[in-house]
């Protein structure tokens, strides 16, 4: 089953993985959807969440690799195979026994993946529910990882000590600055609304005003995501450099 909607040269061994992703997180459950049907998917990419596959070309988390080109196919497999599970166990006059003695699950389950094989083309409804999944992760993961960045230069502002919602919309001017966002992200976030629990003199932590900020963001569409996160590599690498040669020059 794993031959017929597996790309050959995916390497999936477990020594492939490293958990660097971030942790778990089914407290964000609401953000992809409600419903048996996608609470349970969804739970079992969260279990992977952590895990890196390599892929040609460079490198993806293995639960946003699945949400973007098995499950889409695999998923109505599997609602296919139960189908004609029942279809064979309920038809008990109709369908010769011999039938469903040789009846192969397996087997079933991999004709449909390589007639459905998810390079060329699948269901619309899933691929747009598992679409909106590996596009919320992506985003959510971006802001953990510029979580230490924004803290920092958080610690440098006047107001640090004293951060209430009147200083709110200049520190997401700033970060949109910082991440060469032209306005997308200060345009995406409404912050009366987002922090309306907040009173006027009321003093907000770090934490808790990056974790509203960064989820009322994860599945904005006037954000051009793919800018954002070149430009945020971009700034990663110049940083590193930065940071190597002042340790080159301390040496010198």
């Amino acid at each position: 089953v794993k031959m017929a909607f597996l790309d050959d040269d995916i390497k999936l061994p477990e020594s492939s993985y490293a958990q660097v992703g971030p942790e778990d997180d089914e407290e964000n459950m609401d953000i992809y959807g409600e419903g048996q049907f996608t609470d349970a998917f969804f739970r079992t990419l969260m279990r992977v969440q952590n895990n890196v596959v390599n892929l040609p070309g460079g490198k993806e988390y293995f639960d946003i690799y699945l949400a973007k080109k098995i499950y889409p196919v695999l998923v109505p497999g599997l609602e296919s195979l139960s189908k004609e599970v029942e279809r064979l166990m309920q038809d008990d006059d109709k369908i010769d026994s011999a039938i469903k003695e040789r009846f192969n699950p397996c087997i079933y389950l991999a004709e449909f993946l390589m007639s459905n094989n998810p390079k060329y083309g699948h269901q619309k409804e899933y691929t747009e529910i598992f679409e909106k999944y590996a596009r919320i992760e992506r985003n959510r993961r971006f802001w953990s990882e510029q979580r230490q960045v924004f803290l920092k230069e958080f610690m440098g502002q006047s107001y640090q000590s004293n951060f209430t919602i009147q200083h709110i919309s200049e520190f997401v001017d700033f970060i949109d600055k910082y991440l060469e966002a032209e306005g997308t992200i200060k345009d995406s976030i409404v912050v009366k609304e987002a922090f309306s629990f907040l009173e006027e003199d009321e003093v907000i932590t770090f934490d808790k005003f990056y974790e509203v900020f960064s989820k009322s963001l994860l599945d904005s569409e006037k954000i051009a995501y793919d800018e954002v996160f070149e430009k945020a590599e971009e700034q990663k690498r110049k940083r590193e450099i930065e940071k190597f040669k002042k340790k080159t020059d301390r040496l010198i």
